[in-house]
């Protein structure tokens, strides 16, 4: 009995400390998830505005002005995807890793088509490496992405192989921060521009309408803008789904921990139970002992 009451304390203490551990991981996740937010809603009205003047723009411009707004038979399929470097964020990489699967799987229906995977974080690159994907290429990936420039690198190697004709199409896949309860993966065709997976089916009718009367004047002339326009409004789609990506990660990591910490609460509960039920049938069977001992002398 004595030993039963040794290794639940133990296991009590243990317990103990691993809640003390979740409780502070979840308290820096909150500070980094509001960090996060915040930096997401500063930046989506930009970034969502951005987005609709590319779709709108792609259909009336010349192909010919630039390489980007090139289409072609798509061949090859170039896919970034935007996970974490730390785990302990519940199911966060492992959705991630499952939308990638399928969508790799619907590309390669067509057996001519060969697919490549372009990684940010260290979960992504480790995890599809072991499913037996192909990684092109790794990027370090910051804790808090905080400028644009920390994605550049990602971004030059894109455009670098669509001009080249290396990728006929260019998926991005992360995770996107709707609260810090709920978030979701989603697939944005990033070349040629396209819609988000989400909202194709309820803006294929009104684009049609919207395009069909869209006219637009370039100053000070077409190539010149599209030469730098194109390219800004790009870095500003991948940086815009980091930012998603890293609230969403918080967020989850934040959700993970408070569940652990309540889970850990729960168990010491049961064990200081067990513990003062072992102990008070101990002191029942000490005091019965005394008393029959007691009336054996009597």
């Amino acid at each position: 009995m004595a030993q039963g009451t040794l290794a639940i304390r133990r296991q009590i203490k243990s317990i103990r400390n691993t809640k003390k551990v979740t409780k502070a991981m979840e308290m820096v996740s909150a500070a980094k998830m509001r960090k996060a937010i915040a930096a997401v809603q500063a930046t989506r009205p930009y970034a969502t505005g951005a987005w609709d003047l590319l779709r709108h723009l792609s259909p009336h411009a010349d192909k010919k002005l630039h390489p980007l707004l090139q289409e072609r038979p798509v061949k090859r399929v170039g896919i970034v995807v935007v996970s974490t470097n730390r785990g302990l964020c519940g199911g966060f990489n492992t959705t991630l890793a499952h939308h990638v699967v399928r969508l790799v799987e619907k590309e390669k229906k067509n057996s001519d088509v060969s697919v490549e995977l372009m990684t940010i974080g260290k979960r992504s690159r480790d995890t599809l490496a072991r499913l037996g994907y192909t990684v092109a290429a790794d990027f370090i990936k910051k804790d808090m992405t905080v400028s644009v420039w920390d994605i550049l690198p990602l971004v030059h190697l894109i455009v670098e192989k669509y001009e080249k004709q290396e990728y006929d199409r260019v998926y991005l896949v992360y995770t996107d921060f709707i609260s810090s309860v709920k978030q979701k993966a989603l697939t944005k065709q990033l070349l040629p521009f396209g819609l988000f997976e989400s909202d194709a089916s309820q803006e294929e009718g009104v684009d049609a309408v919207k395009d069909a009367f869209a006219e637009f004047l370039f100053e000070p002339g077409e190539s010149e803008v599209l030469d730098y326009v194109i390219p800004r409004l790009l870095e500003s789609q991948v940086f815009q789904a980091i930012l998603e990506s890293e609230a969403s990660e918080h967020s989850s990591r934040m959700m993970a921990m408070h569940n652990a910490t309540e889970a850990a609460s729960d168990f010491l509960a049961d064990l200081s139970l067990a513990y003062n039920q072992i102990r008070q049938a101990g002191i029942t069977q000490e005091i019965a002992e005394i008393s029959s001992g007691r009336a054996a002398m009597e």
